[in-house]
């Protein structure tokens, strides 16, 4: 393994020394690698942050003042995550005998400054032309290698002074300029095994195909070529034994990403702006699932039933969500603050999902909390996930009565889901009689007090919608309102133009924030809300089946 910037030998070379900068996973800094030879300088990648490049500096001047000797360096890809220092740094780009080389598709972005190619859009950077001396992987510079399943890699070798050989793969699909270099031993792969992370998949250039056929260009470099480790650009270095795990892995995930979208300035705009949603609704509907099952917890507890009452608290692990959703709201803070990019929050939401995912188990709570309640907490994940990745999303529509149908709903929110007399019969059974005990210890009667009803003006047609969605978010509509005091709440059905209308109306006009959220909710249900909405109400605009 390497040791972070402490001069190391390059294995399988001839004398050559690296001096690797390793870094935490960031996306808006990569690794870099400072290779000296006893006739060249080698850098792979700079990286974005001006304290790394100050070192690289450091360490290539003292080089050179040893002996001096040319500098080459090799960008795994034009992202300007890798390279943006050797774009904007002036002290570098004036360094004698310097030669940049980069995939010649890459070389075009860099040298004509493409914000999108670049990825410098995305990070909300300002870039540059950078000369590129030395274009790779040429038509009259590479080798057409058979790599299997027909599969064909393309490989260039180029001498160096000091004797060895450095070999350039053509390895695209996270980006069409994607390339591996192996030098002695050692294989510096990029973003090779990033290429499906959640904004990192669809960036513009990123090819699935391309990846796919890239990861039998990989196995074959480390079965046919002389790799005892894997250098990436973001992260730890793994061992050549380790990679044929992480390939698999990664071939399964970029298999199952033929309809993502492209990650452009809109897709980050639009997770951005979701991003903000998610805190505010993950932190209230999770706080009511964890609030019920300590309410529930703490009724058992008094009943003597301390067994079944952690049994209970153990089926959220609701300190460990509190726990990242308050590390997501500290980072909006440090985002709002400009001290974090727009990607990196969007990045970080991405993150908070996957934990919270993890230690939260819908399933296991459906007979203490409402199914409907356990739905939204879900969609709510997924739906963010579906946004990063570009998905779009086809409802399940069917013609639904409305009028009827919402009744049925009203009445049933309003009623609590046992009976007394269900409760009585199972008292000789233990099992029966203590699920009918948590039920009756678990249920919040949120409508207890508020007036719900519907009001229908004269016959309307059926409407298409998503039936479960749909329902569950007017549920989810209803509980606001009541916890925001309402007590009175009329849903109201009429014709809109070609439409038909579903107005509710609360006790107080609801935030844009709000209305934003609702918007994109019942959007994947099938309705739209009002564009002249003011807030006083919701109007939800939906299409008649027979339209």
């Amino acid at each position: 393994m390497l040791e972070d910037q402490r001069w190391q030998p390059v294995p399988g070379t001839a004398g050559a020394e690296i001096y690797p900068f390793l870094r935490k996973p960031d996306v808006t800094c990569s690794n870099a690698y400072v290779i000296r030879t006893p006739g060249e300088i080698l850098i792979v990648d700079t990286g974005a942050d001006a304290g790394q490049m100050d070192r690289i500096l450091e360490l290539v001047e003292e080089t050179i003042r040893e002996a001096p000797r040319p500098v080459f360096l090799f960008i795994t890809h034009c992202h300007a995550d890798h390279c943006y220092q050797a774009i904007r740094d002036r002290r570098f780009r004036s360094l004698p005998d310097l030669t940049v080389a980069a995939e010649e598709e890459g070389a075009r972005a860099l040298e004509s400054a493409d914000p999108a190619r670049t990825v410098a859009e995305i990070m909300g950077w300002e870039v540059e032309p950078l000369p590129v001396g030395l274009p790779l992987l040429t038509v009259r510079d590479r080798e057409a290698l058979e790599a299997g399943d027909g599969i064909v890699l393309h490989r260039q070798r180029i001498p160096l002074r000091s004797g060895d050989t450095l070999h350039v793969y053509h390895t695209p699909g996270h980006s069409d300029d994607s390339i591996c270099i192996r030098f002695g031993d050692l294989l510096f792969i990029g973003d090779l095994l990033f290429a499906t992370s959640p904004g990192v998949a669809g960036l513009v250039g990123w090819d699935q195909p391309a990846l796919l056929a890239t990861v039998g260009r990989v196995r074959w470099i480390l079965a046919c070529e002389p790799v005892s480790l894997c250098c990436p650009g973001h992260g730890r270095c793994v061992p050549a034994a380790a990679m044929p795990a992480l390939l698999d892995r990664l071939a399964g995930d970029a298999g199952r990403l033929s309809d993502i979208g492209t990650f452009d300035r809109q897709r980050l705009d639009d997770s951005l702006e979701h991003a903000v949603d998610l805190l505010q609704e993950a932190s209230r509907i999770f706080s009511v699932i964890a609030g019920r099952l300590y309410a529930l917890a703490y009724r058992l507890d008094d009943l003597g039933e301390a067994e079944e009452a952690r049994r209970y608290l153990d089926l959220l692990e609701s300190d460990r969500i509190d726990e990242f959703l308050a590390e997501f709201s500290r980072f909006v803070d440090e985002f709002r603050a400009g001290e974090k990019l727009e990607v990196q929050l969007v990045l970080k939401a991405v993150q908070v999902i996957q934990r919270i995912e993890a230690h939260f188990a819908g399933d296991r709570l459906n007979h203490v909390v409402d199914a409907s309640l356990l739905r939204r907490a879900g969609r709510l994940l997924t739906d963010f996930m579906n946004t990063i990745m570009g998905y779009r999303e086809t409802a399940c529509l069917s013609a639904v009565d409305l009028p009827p149908v919402l009744r049925d709903l009203v009445g049933g929110i309003s009623t609590p889901p046992f009976s007394d007399e269900a409760f009585i019969e199972a008292a000789d059974d233990p099992a029966a009689y203590r699920d009918g005990l948590v039920a009756r210890l678990a249920y919040l009667p949120l409508f207890e007090g508020v007036d719900l009803s519907v009001e229908t003006d004269g016959p309307l047609p059926p409407v298409l919608v998503d039936r479960e969605r749909f329902f569950d978010e007017v549920v989810g509509v209803l509980e606001d309102l009541a916890a925001a005091g309402a007590r009175e709440v009329r849903l109201s059905l009429r014709q809109e133009g070609d439409r038909i209308g579903l107005r509710v109306r609360g006790p107080a006009p609801l935030s844009g924030r709000k209305l934003r959220f609702y918007r994109r909710k019942f959007g994947l249900a099938g309705a739209s809300l009002d564009p002249g909405a003011d807030g006083a109400a919701l109007l939800l605009l939906l299409r008649p089946a027979a339209s």
